[in-house]
């Protein structure tokens, strides 16, 4: 039985982190968008600083902190303000985020000839275009805004201002649901969510087995 990948998506503060790790302490191997987006920056490789290269070329030598490594905070101010500023940061990194994840999979599928690997990816919807993988189940993991806002400013330090704007900027939760085979709540406690997850992965595993 070939090994199945599934997406494991939603907005921020939905709980895909927690989910995650609770699909991975069944015995899932996971792929992490957000690991894999800080390795295509990394300066100590050649990836790595081909992009730092191209997004201090279009952007201007200050998102370039003095260790070479790139400067979130002011990367962040300078782009995810501003739509366009956004699309030419994306046009230099996602092709290379692309890359690492295509070779993350091949990978596992190499390493692993059955079981299942949870891509965590934020924000997968139709308009994220075509992709150069196929995925098996599309899981998207949501909860009431303000209940994600809550959990970024009581586990994350943000500022209401901030946590609120950040959702906001992500869009409801419409787009996620309409391609999901699976919608996964946590608004509820812990052990709510930890109920979902075990019917999933009885999902998962009457689909791998």
């Amino acid at each position: 039985m070939p090994l199945r990948l599934i997406a494991l998506t939603g907005g921020i503060g939905a709980g895909k982190s927690t989910v995650a790790r609770m699909l991975t302490d069944r015995g899932a191997r996971l792929i992490d968008a957000d690991e894999l987006a800080r390795r295509v920056v990394d300066p100590a490789d050649d990836r790595g600083r081909a992009v730092l290269a191209a997004i201090a070329a279009r952007f201007g030598d200050d998102l370039i902190a003095p260790d070479g490594t790139l400067d979130r905070a002011r990367t962040a101010d300078r782009v995810f303000s501003d739509p366009d500023a956004r699309a030419a940061y994306n046009a230099i990194v996602h092709p290379a985020l692309r890359k690492a994840t295509v070779d993350a999979i091949e990978t596992l599928r190499t390493a692993q000839d059955d079981g299942v690997v949870a891509h965590e990816i934020p924000l997968l919807t139709a308009d994220t275009g075509s992709l150069p993988w196929t995925y098996d189940l599309v899981v998207t993991v949501e909860a009431a805004a303000e209940v994600r806002a809550d959990r970024l400013v009581s586990g994350r330090g943000y500022s209401p201002e901030h946590a609120w704007a950040r959702i906001v900027a992500q869009g409801d939760e419409t787009a996620r649901i309409a391609i999901a085979d699976v919608v996964l709540r946590t608004d509820g406690d812990r052990a709510d969510t930890a109920r979902s997850v075990t019917e999933l992965w009885s999902r998962l595993h009457s689909v791998t087995g």
